[in-house]
């Protein structure tokens, strides 16, 4: 009897999960080569052109959802740090997949969209006013100055198609028009230099925070204080006092507060919630134009 030799799969050794990161990478080269030939033309937006490594990733995303190259870079966007999809492709990935999202109401006030899941009897409706996005917001966006219906829209059937096809949408859970606020205003601070003299100095943008190691230095972060009792209590209060009682809509506008999405309330840093309740309190405190409760 002859013994052959035992050849290993090398792809076996180097990927343990059977080969699935290494198709991965595959997939990824060849999606980074046709985002270099695609950023360098006219055909895709120019927040992507000559963005080689943005595209690449936009690409690997839209393939996940089921979009060609072309259609990935026109519709993913990085906004403030996070990927999001319009909500028009929102809603034409919910009606590939067989689900049904249509428009009850437009108007320039107000808009109301309803959706059902294939297969299930239950209708998910979502209406926007002017008024709802004003409390949480959202109009600080110029384009509900200019085209307030379709903001509106927007808002009303992302939300529906989140709650009818979150399994479609892949974890994608804000679109472009619910991250697309306008870009803070420089900011002044005053430097007293000493007693009898005074300067004005232009405040640099400040620099993301970085992770606080212990002094070990090696793989343990420093504890955080998470959210209390009295704060989730408090953050639940206010949300109901601005009329937003959707989980997924509160979790939308935590995460735009906070900048990066959480899954619950209960992943809130102490610090973090503070800076929601505070958020929500200007909210809540009555516009100069309208009156108030105590006045009504």
């Amino acid at each position: 009897m002859t013994i052959q030799p035992y050849e290993s799969n090398g792809n076996q050794q180097l990927d343990p999960t059977g080969g699935r990161l290494i198709a991965w990478a595959q997939a990824a080269e060849a999606a980074h080569r046709l985002a270099q030939a695609l950023s360098k033309t006219s055909f895709v937006p120019k927040e992507f052109q000559g963005r080689e490594y943005d595209a690449t990733a936009a690409i690997i995303m839209g393939d996940e959802l089921g979009l060609s190259p072309l259609a990935a870079l026109r519709s993913i966007y990085v906004v403030h740090g996070q990927p999001a999809l319009y909500a028009r492709t929102m809603v034409a990935l919910a009606q590939s997949h067989g689900h049904q999202i249509w428009t009850d109401e437009s108007s320039e006030a107000k808009v109301t969209v309803s959706g059902q899941r294939r297969g299930s009897s239950k209708v998910e409706t979502s209406t926007w006013t002017i008024a709802r996005a004003k409390k949480a917001g959202y109009t600080s966006n110029k384009k509900y100055d200019s085209n307030p219906q379709e903001m509106l829209y927007s808002k009303a059937a992302g939300e529906v198609a989140r709650k009818i096809a979150a399994d479609v949408l892949a974890g994608v859970g804000m679109s472009v028009e619910d991250l697309e606020l306008e870009e803070p205003q420089p900011t002044t601070t005053i430097k007293r230099a000493d007693r009898n003299t005074t300067s004005i100095k232009r405040a640099d943008p400040p620099a993301p925070p970085e992770p606080e190691f212990t002094p070990s230095g090696l793989d343990e972060f420093a504890p955080v204080e998470l959210i209390t009792a009295a704060q989730s209590t408090m953050l639940h209060a206010m949300f109901n006092s601005i009329g937003v009682k959707d989980r997924a809509e509160r979790l939308a506008i935590t995460a735009q507060v906070i900048g990066h999405n959480i899954t619950t309330s209960n992943d809130l840093t102490k610090a973090e919630a503070t800076q929601v309740i505070d958020h929500l309190q200007n909210i809540a405190e009555p516009l100069p134009d309208e009156p108030s409760l105590s006045d009504a």
